[in-house]
């Protein structure tokens, strides 16, 4: 009898945890909406999907761990300042992840909403 309680309690944890994080990201999605941001992904925890679902634009999903969340918007990320070459410079392994992170930010926009032509090739690209 002990184990049983044991493990509805834990489980009862980890529903309450879960629903928690995803009234708190409801929180940014609602706000992002209202104003007119497109939200391409609302998840409840890190790591590799377990479940997911989509719904209109937005995919709605469950990660393996369970300790945040994250919904992603388009254009959360502002584009890259306009830099000079720098030659033989390497970027630091920060910079680059942000730049690989604007660069597939700046995919998800559809072609009429991008600054200049259809076929224009994201900030930072040569």
């Amino acid at each position: 009898m002990v184990v049983l309680l044991t493990v509805v309690g834990i489980v009862l944890f980890v529903v309450g945890l879960l629903f928690s994080i995803a009234w708190h990201e409801l929180g940014h999605m609602s706000t992002a909406k209202m104003f007119g941001i497109k939200c391409t992904e609302f998840m409840v925890g890190f790591g590799k999907t377990l479940w997911s679902v989509r719904r209109g634009e937005t995919e709605y999903g469950i990660k393996a761990v369970p300790l945040g969340g994250f919904v992603r918007m388009v254009g959360m990320l502002p584009p890259a300042r306009e830099r000079r070459d720098t030659g033989a410079r390497k970027m630091s392994r920060w910079r680059a992840m942000a730049e690989d992170a604007r660069e597939a930010s700046y995919m998800e926009l559809s072609p009429r909403t991008r600054t200049g032509s259809s076929t224009s090739a994201p900030p930072g690209s040569a």
